[in-house]
This record gives structure tokens, C-alpha cells and sequence, in this order.
């Protein structure tokens, strides 16, 4: 049986392809087979591949153009891989990637999906998301917590629960929303994946699309919170979006979907309380802030609303106060 099935949808990717494949051939760890799945690519994307002269290359071209997604699922179903890893056609894994996820999953088998941290190419920044499974979780409530070609999955997961297209091109964050509840979710401290942001990505050329996706995918992870039942889409929206214009009305609601929140979660202890409580205070600080920077034009009105509705050291936080009186503070040293 092989150990790992890598899948990677390409579609025109003619200018990284050739790097992405050979830093999945040249892992440390040898034992997989390398599904390239074709979306009809129009440019010299197929030439290239062809090219490389590797057995455990499976290259599949698809009749029709029908997307990434069916595209990953079409290779879920096609993978004979004891654990499936991601990649994409622009990206770059690191030699020990795979060696390194492997024997993370096979030393912990209650964890069902392992990503990475990443680094941009091109630059020094690094990427990283939590590492222990409650912190993924809470995570998951306000945003993604994995970079999905990153990541490693049990293949038996994924046969269960496929990739949803009508979240597309968001089908990774819905995905782990729905496996945060069927095992426990890692990531590795280390920076295993070279990651690349380019102005032809789906996610830059679909970003409303993606917007709009990830927040119905963050609403699944509160809804264990039964939060629609007493908040409507729009309300947790305006609270947990970028929104340009706040009315007193909206911001007096946001503070109550924040309470209730917190509240809630300390009766049915879905989220591990602590961790939950603190990531939703910041979220709401977050909140404030933009309120203050945009929306009415009359700052001072804007604050005596504040000062009547939130304690002072959250008055402090949103008025970034600490940090401003650190700054004047003479550095001793």
C-alpha cells in the first residue's frame, strides 16, 4: 500500500509547474504517488509535465473544464494512499514535508488532518496558524486555521466527507469546519511549504466569491453555538466583517452577538472556554476599532457612545492606548 497520495490540480500554471512537481519528487520521504489532475489547461502547462520522467507521476486529464474542486474529489476517489497530501501547482514543499507530516499523523492517531506552517516566496514572512487542536477549533469561528496545500489528511476522511463546490473557491475552509468535530486537527510549528501569492490565483480573482464563502463557512462553526437561532446572517456579518459604515444601531447589536457568544459557550462548552472567550474579546476590540475609523464622521460622539457601553480597559484597548504610551515612555536602556 502506498503511504501517501499527493494531489495537485492544475490549471495554466505553466510558470511554477515544473518547481512545484520537482519539490514533491525530491522529498526526503519516497514513498507516494503524485496525482496531477489537468482542468483543460490551455498554455504549456501539459507539455511540462509530460516532460518530467518520473513513474510516480499519475497524470489524469479531465474531458472538461469543470473546476478545482471536482477536481480534488475526482482524486480523493482515485488515491491509494494511506494519507492524502495537498499541493498546488505554484507552490513549493520543503524536502522534509512529507518525512515530517508522516510520522506526526502515525505517532498521534487521533489526529485526522496535519497542516504546516508556510513562508511567502519572496519574502521573510512566515505563516504560522495554532498548533494544538482547541485553538484550531476556536480559530475556525473567526477564520481559517490550516494554508490549505499544506496539509496532510487521512485518506478514509476524506472518501466520508468530499469537498463541497458551492463554497468554492472557500471549499477548504467549509471542509475543516466539518472535520473539526470528527478528530482532532494539528499543525506543525515547522515551515514545510513555500507558498506563492500571484495576481492569477482564484483566491485573488475571485475574492468577493471567497469572501462571501468563508463567512458561511465561519456561520457553520458558530451555529454549534445556535447563534442564527437568536441573530440573523446580516447581523453576525456586520460584527464579524470589514463593513465601511457602522450605524449605533448595528454597533449596540455586534456587542450583544459578542456577549452572547461568550455567554453561550461557557453553558454548552463547545469551545474550550478560556481560549474562546479571549479570541472573541479580540474580535470584538476588532470590531471597535473599525467602528472608530469609519462610518460617522464625529469622533468625539463616537466615543461617548463607547465610554457608556464598554468597560475602560476595553475603552483603552480600542484606543490602542497601551501601545501609544509605550511608545512615549524613554527607553531606559
Amino acid at each position: 500500500m502506498i503511504t501517501v497520495s499527493v494531489i495537485l490540480p492544475v490549471y495554466n500554471c505553466e510558470k511554477y509547474i515544473f518547481e512545484s512537481v520537482t519539490s514533491v519528487l525530491n522529498q526526503t520521504f519516497s514513498d507516494f504517488e503524485l496525482l496531477i489532475i489537468d482542468d483543460c489547461s490551455t498554455d504549456a502547462t501539459l507539455s511540462i509535465i509530460k516532460s518530467i520522467n518520473d513513474a510516480r507521476i499519475i497524470l489524469i486529464q479531465k474531458p472538461k473544464n469543470s473546476g478545482y474542486t471536482d477536481s480534488l474529489n475526482m482524486a480523493i476517489k482515485l488515491a491509494k494512499g494511506k494519507y492524502i497530501a495537498r499541493m498546488d501547482g505554484d507552490d513549493i514543499c520543503l524536502p522534509e514535508r512529507f518525512a515530517k507530516q508522516v510520522a506526526f499523523l502515525n505517532a498521534n492517531r487521533e489526529v485526522i488532518l496535519c497542516g504546516t506552517a508556510i513562508q511567502m516566496i519572496g519574502s521573510d514572512k512566515v505563516l504560522k496558524h495554532p498548533v494544538a487542536h482547541e485553538e484550531i477549533l476556536t480559530k475556525l469561528c473567526f477564520g481559517t486555521s490550516f494554508c490549505h496545500p499544506s496539509v496532510m489528511v487521512r485518506k478514509e476522511i476524506l472518501l466520508e466527507n468530499n469537498y463541497d463546490k458551492s463554497f468554492e473557491p472557500a471549499e477548504d475552509f467549509e471542509l475543516w469546519t466539518r472535520l473539526a468535530f470528527l478528530g482532532k486537527l494539528a499543525n506543525l510549528d515547522a515551515v514545510l511549504l513555500q507558498y506563492r501569492e500571484h495576481p492569477n490565483q482564484i483566491s485573488n480573482t475571485n475574492t468577493s466569491v471567497q469572501l462571501n464563502n468563508a463567512f458561511r463557512a465561519k456561520l457553520q462553526m458558530l451555529n454549534h453555538l445556535s447563534v442564527l437561532d437568536s441573530f440573523t446572517k446580516e447581523e453576525v456579518s456586520v460584527a464579524l466583517e470589514n463593513v465601511l459604515h457602522y450605524s449605533f444601531a448595528e454597533v449596540k447589536k455586534s456587542l450583544q452577538l459578542f456577549t452572547y457568544l461568550i455567554n453561550k459557550n461557557q453553558k454548552t462548552l463547545v469551545f474550550q472556554v478560556d481560549l474562546f472567550e479571549e479570541k472573541a474579546s479580540k474580535m470584538r476590540i476588532a470590531f471597535l476599532k473599525r467602528f472608530l475609523e469609519n462610518g460617522e464622521s464625529n469622533t468625539l460622539r463616537k466615543l461617548l457612545f463607547l465610554l457608556t457601553r464598554i468597560s475602560v480597559i476595553d475603552f483603552w484597548k480600542v484606543l490602542n492606548l497601551p501601545k501609544k504610551l509605550s511608545l512615549l515612555t524613554p527607553n531606559n536602556n
